[in-house]
């Protein structure tokens, strides 16, 4: 053996000697030095030298000859043949295709999609063969010897490998179904049905990938698993043969065979894939195409656990993307809005427990690096369960990529700094080995090999030093077990509901000298642990609170947000007040939590809560009683008073805009959750915190419009009107803000320009998504003619248009019609005629009037219940559109102001508005009480269920923790009586509203 070789690690030294006299007759005498180094290096030199004295023997001379110029090949084929007998194949085959690698200088980049279908369009046009399936096995196996390559030489990572596999595989999916799509529809036409307008359109077909593929974490040897869909059932069009009519659903079936034929025929470099359609909605038992509208009623009636929880790696792969869009969409609330996301927990714990039989089933120990207990499955089962538990109210931790989801996990605290870590480099250690056993048999494969000099290989191509030369073998096994002891705890600690780990010794803590708090508390007791160390006074002080067992998620994730630096502890430590505070929000409500958690520095919001009567819950600066407000005391909104502080860009004000703003929901929200003395004082908050938001949107917009030297609103007679529950003065949270942008008529051409890009550059502060967050959501669709109609409107246009063509629900929502920001005087003008032309419209008696037109309107009006009930199919518990909701007693309330000519001033709300026409005699003492009560308990438990989730909603909650907190709330604030539900109270509610209104109306 030549003395370059000696020290290379042969295993059968006399086998290699032989080999390498036959490479040495056949390349050139310069690449024997870097052949030696190369062998060296390589974890199976043997099996590589073997290899590469098949590949001199058959490659034509100019093949080895090129090797001398191109001498990156030789390194290629001596990598491809230490890791892959199946990729060998190939390289033997295509002697060419290694220097072709070594010529490309582009070989290290990371592919996309895209880049692929470049790809294959040349090689399509090079490498023609009408074979489809044989012509992508080919493109196949080319792109994963060079995804190999780059893998083995590490110049990819972990996740960079799997996106390129995952890219692949989609692109050979898009191939084989447009090829199939093409041939179908040559035979039957193309599938087609009738869309809402009668026109006839093509019915899209989708194939939405699952597993590992849908995760873009393929492996080497993966199935990928397909779910085939379509949007709607009709027939085809016909084609070129006879009866060529079919329906949809027998086309799109035959399209998911021919597809899926197409992948896994065997050719003769072996299938495509392995397709596995079994995940598809009622398994083996279901039609290979489903369509959207079945598939997304099977996920919401009869899926099981599993098959929701497997949708979290769904993604689309293939065909019409927009069909994929909405399935993912419409199936979201049921992965991740389930109420028993705990019991799925458990039921892949008891799944989990059956696995570790089938290991030991040959009667001793088998390594699977899947399978085995802190395995891979372990890894994404953990991860899934966390999504779930916490995706509903945090849709950030969402990913199909378990990796990706870890670190998301992390980044919102539901997962430690050291567990994140130990996960991750778990995964990417026990996912290499299980590539590195893959590409040594080129099919899905987890199991190491028992044969003691394959566990070598493996260790080797692993990266695994051997403690000892005699300790090769039992190298990789020992560090697995390593790896499987810390996935097995971290598991058993943050799922296994027996298992209570010791998480408070992750929190040794000195705050006085050091900080190294993990922020991943594991469970309620180990706060309280970490707590009693720390801070014994907040560990009182949460124990005094009585907390309900539902909150405690909330207030751990309050506290880890406190751990997470040494200068939030503090304060949170020396603030034992505004700790209270926060319980208080947290405990009551998911989103307060929420907001809490994200930003807990605006704790000290919580200050603006202050004591009324000797109690806490109040919000500085809100009127003592509602009802003792003066019908005509409508405040102007101010901006807030940095607005014009100098040498601010708009960047910067949009971003102090979003932090006042939820800094002041934060203090608003925790005032409503500690007790609710009038809904409409609270509701008179919300609504002045929206309108000085508006005002100060605009305060901004102004000044970036016509410079900040012009700080004066007055200038131009131009203002902004809220209508809907900001111009009634009952705003809450999480609502729209409906703006209507008016300016006078006789503006020039340049000065209307210029309030129309003040108005649009004022919803643009509003609504526009920072990295702080929006503020408000703007909908400007009640202006005349709606979304077609100019965004700046003038008086005498508005006016014309409320007087003659608008409709009975517009006109009824500009009697509710607010200035909250522009010029004042030219609102104060604008307002009265608004209203002046609201009420002439639907004036006067229905018999009496001798106007033809005119005595049918207030049918009109009394047509409107009827339709919305027809027209808005809701729950019976909604609070506001049901029969007896709150439009019904707004309905009736405008109806007798538009009938008896009721002018109030702007900013009035209803119970004011019930209050005047009581005091005119048109409605009955009992009447107006019973309205009273009746809007103030549906605006209640509206208010509750937007306080609770940070959102509104359909009706009450009907189950979970957001229907107990909603539950809390309305009998922390007197909603209900003792022994009452509130479905019920709200049942009775809704039936005297009811008749109320009926017995207001139809008197009329």
């Amino acid at each position: 053996m030549r003395r370059e070789f000696s020290q290379v690690p042969f295993e059968d030294r006399a086998s290699a000697e032989v080999n390498l006299t036959r490479v040495e007759e056949r390349i050139p005498a310069g690449l024997l030095v870097p052949l030696a180094s190369l062998l060296g290096e390589s974890p199976d030199p043997d099996g590589a030298l073997d290899q590469l004295e098949r590949y001199v023997q058959s490659a034509p001379a100019e093949a080895l000859t090129a090797l001398w110029r191109h001498p990156t090949a030789l390194t290629y084929l001596v990598a491809i043949f230490g890791h892959s007998r199946f990729l060998a194949e190939t390289l033997l085959a295509e002697p060419g295709l290694a220097v072709q690698f070594a010529r490309d200088r582009n070989f290290t980049k990371l592919k996309s999609k895209e880049d692929l279908f470049q790809d294959f369009a040349r090689f399509n046009t090079t490498n023609p063969d009408p074979w489809l399936s044989a012509q992508l096995a080919r493109f196949k196996r080319r792109n994963y010897i060079r995804i190999v390559l780059k893998d083995v030489l590490r110049l990819s990572t972990l996740g960079e490998t799997a996106l390129e596999l995952s890219a692949l595989a989609d692109l050979i999916l898009h191939e084989a179904l447009r090829f199939c799509d093409s041939e179908l529809a040559k035979r039957y036409g193309h599938p087609q049905y009738r869309d809402d307008e009668g026109r006839i359109a093509r019915s899209g077909f989708a194939v939405a990938s699952l597993g590992k593929l849908g995760a873009n974490e393929l492996n080497y040897g993966s199935d990928i698993d397909l779910i085939f869909l379509y949007a709607k059932d009709g027939e085809t069009s016909g084609g070129s043969e006879p009866d060529s009519v079919i329906s949809s659903k027998e086309y799109f079936v035959r399209l998911a065979h021919a597809v899926a034929r197409t992948v896994t025929q065997s050719t003769p470099q072996g299938e495509v894939f392995r397709v596995d359609l079994g995940l598809r909605p009622e398994g083996e038992q279901g039609e290979l195409a489903i369509s959207l509208s079945s598939a997304l009623a099977y996920y919401e009636h009869r899926a099981r656990d599993a098959e929701l929880q497997m949708l979290i790696k769904a993604r689309h792969s293939a065909g019409d993307a927009r069909l994929t869009r909405d399935f993912l969409r419409g199936v979201e609330p049921f992965v991740y809005g389930s109420p028993m996301d705990v019991e799925a927990v458990e039921s892949v714990l008891r799944s989990r427990a059956r696995v570790p039989n089938k290991l030991a089933a040959g009667g001793e120990e088998v390594l699977d690096v899947k399978l085995h207990r802190g395995g891979i499955r372990d890894i994404e089962s953990l991860t899934q369960c966390l999504q779930r538990l916490h995706g509903q109210a945090d849709a950030w931790v969402r990913s199909g990529s378990t990796l990706l989801a870890l670190r998301k996990l992390n980044d919102k605290g539901w997962l430690s700094d050291c567990d994140c870590a130990d996960l991750t480099t778990a995964y990417e250690f026990l996912r290499k080995v299980e590539h590195r056993i893959q590409l040594e048999v080129g099919h899905e494969i987890h199991r190491l090999p028992s044969d003691p000099h394959a566990l070598k290989r493996l260790g080797r191509r692993v990266g695994i030093e051997p403690r000892s030369t005699g300790d090769e073998d039992k190298a990789l096994a020992r560090k697995l077990h390593e790896v499987f002891r810390r996935v097995e705890e971290i598991y058993q600690r943050l799922i296994h509901r027996g298992a209570r780990a010791q998480a408070a010794a992750a929190f040794e803590l000195t705050p006085q000298t050091s900080w190294t708090v993990e922020r991943g508390l594991h469970s309620f007791e180990s706060l309280l642990a970490v707590l009693d160390t720390q801070a014994p006074s907040l560990a009182a002080l949460v124990r005094q609170a009585r907390l309900p067992e539902r909150s405690r998620r909330n207030v751990m994730r309050l506290f880890t947000a406190f751990f997470s630096s040494a200068e939030r502890f503090h304060q949170a430590r020396h603030n034992p007040a505004l700790v209270r505070r926060a319980l208080e929000a947290v405990s009551a409500s998911d989103y307060l939590a929420e907001l809490l958690s994200h930003h807990p520095e605006d704790i000290g919001a919580l200050d603006r809560l202050t004591s009324s009567s000797g109690g806490e819950g109040r919000w500085a600066g809100a009127p003592d009683n509602q009802m003792e407000m003066a019908i005509d005391s409508a405040v102007w909104p101010e901006p807030f008073s940095w607005i014009r502080e100098p040498g601010l860009r708009l960047g910067d004000h949009m971003a102090l805009l979003r932090h006042e703003f939820r800094s002041r929901v934060l203090a608003q929200g925790a005032a409503d959750a500690a007790g609710l003395g009038s809904i409409f004082t609270a509701l008179y908050g919300w609504s002045a915190l929206a309108a000085r938001a508006v005002s100060s949107a605009f305060a901004i917009a102004r000044g970036e419009v016509q410079g900040p030297a012009q700080t004066e609103p007055r200038d131009l007679p131009f203002v902004v009107l809220a209508l809907g529950r900001l111009g009634l003065n009952e705003f809450d949270l999480a609502c729209d803000v409906d703006l209507v942008f008016v300016a006078d008529g006789g503006l020039s051409p340049e000065e209307a320009t210029l309030v129309t890009s003040l108005a649009s550059r004022t919803i643009e502060v509003l609504s526009s998504y920072t990295r702080e967050g929006s503020v408000l959501a703007v909908d400007t669709r009640l202006r005349p003619q709606g979304q077609g109609g100019e965004l700046v409107v003038t008086e005498e246009a508005l006016r014309n248009y409320l007087h003659s063509s608008a409709g009975v629900w517009e006109v009824m929502a500009y009697l509710k019609a607010w200035p909250v920001a522009g010029d004042r005087e030219f609102a104060g003008r604008l307002v009265k005629r608004v209203t002046q032309s609201c009420i002439s419209r639907f004036a006067g008696n229905p018999v009496a009037d001798p106007e033809p037109s005119r005595r049918a309107l207030p049918t009109k009006l009394l047509e409107m219940p009827g339709r919305l009930e027809k027209e808005a199919l809701v729950p019976p518990s909604n609070t506001k559109t049901a029969p007896g909701g709150y439009y019904d007693v707004d309905f009736a309330v405008s109806y007798l102001r538009l009938r008896h000519q009721v002018a109030l001033p702007p900013g009035t709300n209803i119970v004011r508005q019930i209050g005047a026409l009581r005091s005119l005699g048109l409605v009955a003492e009992g009447d107006a009480k019973a309205l009273e009560r009746g809007a103030a308990f549906l605006r209640s438990v509206d208010h509750a269920i937007r306080l609770t989730t940070g959102r509104a909603a359909e009706g009450l909650p009907e189950h979970g923790g957001d229907a107990d907190s909603v539950d809390a709330l309305a009998r922390c604030w007197n909603l209900v009586a003792e022994g009452e539900s509130l479905p019920a109270r709200l049942r009775g509610v809704q039936q005297q509203m009811r008749s109320v209104c009926r017995r207001l109306v139809g008197s009329e």
